[in-house]
């Protein structure tokens, strides 16, 4: 985990097959503009801003597409691309602190929990590097290609991990704590395993004594789509199992189903979160084109945004609007509605009208004419620039921005 490398919503990875697309296809506008650069206290709650165990720094860089934050906390800074993720890692660091409180006593627990933190020290570079005012979709712009899949990580200690029970028991503090057991955040990493240690040694007497409420309440207002309930304590094999039986059900192939579950750059519960989602789809056509396109995801970042877009287009399937079919548009996956509409449906925080996003207005317009399209919807989880909603309004587009996780206005 080289350089706290925090899974993001990476939306340029996204996008990271752009430049095959010529800027001359943009269509005619009066002005491209760059992105802004934002403030925290004019985008978030109060609540998120400042808490016991963080502060956001008011300066947000945005790269056209994703806001970066700059995450406070007493073990260090954090940078965390996306709104969504964001949320996340406050909770996570709340979920640490209290983990941390808990008097694991033995100890072999504190042996333990000595080397998981040594185990992470190498991944703990908290510093933010001012020359990274990208997001890592931005950076991916200049690939062409996805890159090679290394083999799928194994579930902390492997095997032997497993057949003892540290395994297990870290799971299972993950779900008391409402936490990834596979986050890449060193900070709850090295809390999780302080505990999880004290558990499998029988030093961590009582479940009582986690303290409750690890999840801040601000949470539950921040009307972010909701995700798939997985149980982080199901063992990764069995999760495996699982979603590749629920893809072969939904009309994925053998080798599709295989594909995918052995792709590294999803975590198990990442990617439980994803066939999940489209699990829930039952009537919609062409979810094997979803599965597909997510093959060749060659980032964690990149996993953690096309889960969330799955989970954008499932909870759009069942309130506004209706999916008939997924289909492709040049290197995007988006949907055809009831009523012959073009969807496409991104978890972005802000679209800035770049060069870049000219360029992939085109070519979604160019598939919605294709198909025929009777109207055309951007639905994004954040924002988009006034420049960015006066284009696309005269080229037809209907524009729906959730304001996902930011202040009231």
């Amino acid at each position: 985990m080289p350089f706290l490398r925090l899974r993001t919503a990476a939306i340029s990875a996204v996008l990271c097959l752009l430049p095959s697309l010529a800027l001359a296809a943009a269509p005619k506008a009066d002005a491209t503009e760059n992105p802004p650069t934002l403030s925290a206290a004019s985008l978030l709650p109060e609540a998120v801003l400042v808490g016991p165990n963080h502060s956001v720094d008011d300066k947000v860089v945005n790269d056209g597409y994703l806001n970066i934050y700059t995450l406070h906390s007493p073990k260090g800074d954090l940078r965390v691309e996306s709104t969504a993720l964001l949320y996340t890692r406050i909770q996570e660091l709340a979920a640490a602190a209290a983990m941390n409180q808990v008097n694991v006593g033995a100890e072999m627990g504190k042996s333990v929990a000595k080397s998981a933190a040594g185990a992470v020290t190498g991944a703990f570079n908290l510093i933010i590097h001012p020359a990274d005012s990208l997001s890592s979709v931005g950076k991916s712009f200049s690939r062409a290609q996805a890159s090679a899949q290394s083999d799928r990580p194994k579930d902390d200690d492997g095997a032997v991990g497993e057949l003892l029970g540290y395994n297990k028991a870290k799971r299972d503090y993950a779900k008391a704590f409402s936490v990834d057991p596979y986050s890449d955040n060193p900070i709850l990493q090295a809390a999780l395993k302080r505990l999880a240690g004290a558990g499998f040694f029988g030093s961590f007497a009582a479940s009582a004594a986690i303290p409750g409420g690890a999840a801040l309440a601000f949470l539950n207002n921040a009307r972010i789509t909701p995700q798939s309930a997985v149980d982080v304590s199901i063992p990764p094999e069995d999760l495996f199992a699982s979603n590749r039986e629920r893809l072969k059900a939904m009309g994925a192939t053998k080798d599709q189903a295989e594909l995918f579950i052995d792709n590294p750059h999803f975590d198990p519960i990442t990617q439980t979160r994803l066939v999940l989602a489209l699990d829930r789809m039952t009537n919609v056509g062409g979810r094997p084109d979803f599965i597909k396109f997510s093959i060749l995801t060659d980032t964690e970042d990149l996993g953690f945004f096309r889960t969330r877009m799955a989970e954008l287009y499932a909870n759009l399937n069942v309130t506004t609007d209706p999916i008939v079919r997924f289909t492709n548009a040049g290197r995007f996956i988006v949907a055809e509605t009831q009523g012959n509409g073009f969807l496409a449906a991104f978890p972005l925080d802000y679209l800035a009208w770049t060069p870049t996003l000219a360029s992939i207005a085109q070519t979604l317009d160019n598939a919605a004419k294709a198909q025929g399209a009777k109207t055309k919807k951007l639905v994004v989880a954040g924002e988009v620039s006034p420049l960015s909603a006066k284009n696309l309004k005269k080229a037809g587009w209907t524009v729906v921005q959730l304001r996902e996780g930011l202040r009231g206005k």
